[in-house]
């Protein structure tokens, strides 16, 4: 071997780690240094599991060795390997060697080549360092990802314990919840459900669609003192929540094809206790909340001020024979905002158009949070004529702003712009009851957002 293909060859293995994003990468460099040798047909790395003990892919860690030839033989040979401690072995163009670190067979390397390996003496020479090389290098990135995913483990729980900091509906926090755990435990289905209150069955929240019935079963076996539930073969777990005692929902992880690892179940059962805190404050928050006047998000009003608010406003348009506008707006496409993005995303996007919206405003005007992406605004003193010219005036302040979201580091998109959706209406004193003013903004919103949306629909009355 000339000594300049063996400096070639143990540069680019060296180099193959910094270079690599992924486990994909780190084998396509491996494969890359090898090629210097002989033409490389495909590498595989098997690493063997701590916890369930099984061969797993290197790339694909959720997939553990199927019975079938192939891979009856590649586990022939790592058996090899653990009871002989054998250097490698070669079967026709195919060569195998272990994954050692102190001593301990770790995984194995398995290489197909388009010629005849036996016949490359020069390999075999340094092969020991081409073991202990790949050794180092997987071992080293699989811990690498280990802290990673303890760090993304911590700011899992930090994300969680932070939710009612802006939210403190449980229809919207548990879907939050959901994203936040499916993100970091992605090797399994994630579900949560949450338990009818005078019903013994168990709704969906997060996803929207569960097709095993067999996890509505297990559900039914949760009690007051239920701790984490193993099913389906270990492929199962069941992760009960409880509010002021009392079984509140669950969260479920599934994986059609391996265990649960004891890791991840502590990973799980500590995810579940924070998510246990933070309901139980959101629970909190909405009892103190229903005598408070602000939406905890926008800083506008909240839907319980509004309708208070909305019957001070009438009784004095009526009484100074004033005019009332009413001007109803919503964010265009919002759920796939939050379905593209993620939740935290759609929090910024509705600060940011609260307060986009607030400057177009009078200070006289009442600005509430009616649910969700609704807003509605009561202008006292506004004729329908120049309501419209206000509604108008905010839809093109929404439509022309950009929403940074640099901050959320989400595919080096820094930017995106949202547009809304506005319906008008005017008070009229013979209306039946104080909700017609907003009902009829409403109904012109719907309009508005069924006739191409981005657009402002002024009601008219029908009679």
């Amino acid at each position: 071997m000339d000594v300049q293909t063996l400096y070639d060859f143990t540069y680019t293995l060296i180099k193959s780690y910094d270079d690599a994003q992924d486990r994909a990468d780190l084998i396509e460099s491996i494969s890359k240094a090898l090629s210097l040798f002989f033409p490389i047909e495909e590498i595989k790395i098997f690493l063997m599991d701590e916890y369930s003990f099984l061969l797993k892919d290197f790339v694909k860690p959720w997939e553990s060795l199927t019975q079938n030839s192939e891979n009856i033989e590649i586990k022939k040979h790592f058996d090899n390997f653990l009871i002989q401690k054998s250097q490698y072995e070669i079967d026709k163009n195919i060569l195998y060697f272990p994954i050692i670190q102190k001593h301990k067979t770790l995984g194995m390397v398995v290489i197909k080549s388009r010629d005849d390996i036996k016949e490359k003496n020069d390999f075999f020479k340094i092969l020991p360092l081409v073991i202990a090389q790949i050794s180092m290098l997987s071992a080293t990135l699989k811990s690498n990802e280990q802290i990673k995913l303890s760090s993304k483990f911590h700011q899992t729980v930090r994300n969680i314990a932070k939710i009612t900091e802006t939210q403190y509906e449980m229809d919207y926090i548990l879907p939050i919840m959901g994203e936040m755990i499916d993100g970091f435990i992605q090797e399994h289905l994630i579900y949560i459900f949450i338990k009818n209150k005078n019903k013994k069955e168990y709704k969906l929240i997060w996803p929207n669609k569960c097709s095993d019935n067999r996890i509505y079963e297990y559900l039914e076996e949760i009690t007051p003192k239920s701790q984490t539930i193993i099913k389906q073969d270990g492929k199962m777990g069941i992760f009960p929540l409880s509010v002021d005692s009392k079984p509140y929902g669950a969260i479920v992880a599934y994986n059609h094809f391996d265990k649960i690892t004891q890791k991840e179940i502590e990973y799980l059962e500590e995810i579940k206790n924070q998510a246990q805190i933070t309901l139980s404050r959101a629970k909190s928050y909405i009892e103190v909340l229903e005598y408070a006047t602000l939406d905890a998000l926008t800083g506008y009003n909240n839907r319980h001020q509004f309708e208070k608010r909305l019957k001070e406003m009438q009784a004095i348009a009526k009484r100074q024979n004033q005019p009332l506008c009413c001007i109803m707006s919503d964010i265009d496409f919002f759920k796939k905002v939050n379905d593209t993005y993620g939740h935290a995303v759609g929090d910024c996007v509705l600060k940011n158009v609260a307060k986009i919206i607030k400057k177009e405003l009078r200070e006289e005007d009442v600005a509430s949070r009616y649910g969700g992406e609704e807003f509605i605004f009561l202008l006292p003193q506004t004729n329908l004529e120049e309501a419209t010219i206000v509604a108008q005036r905010l839809r093109k302040a929404v439509e022309n702003k950009k929403i940074n979201i640099e901050e959320y580091k989400i595919d080096g998109i820094k930017e995106i712009s949202v547009t809304v959706s506005i319906g008008v209406s005017v008070f009229d004193k013979s209306d039946r009851d104080s909700q017609t003013l907003y009902k009829k903004a409403d109904y012109a919103l719907y309009e508005a957002k069924e006739t191409g949306r981005n657009k402002v629909v002024v009601y008219q009355n029908k009679n």
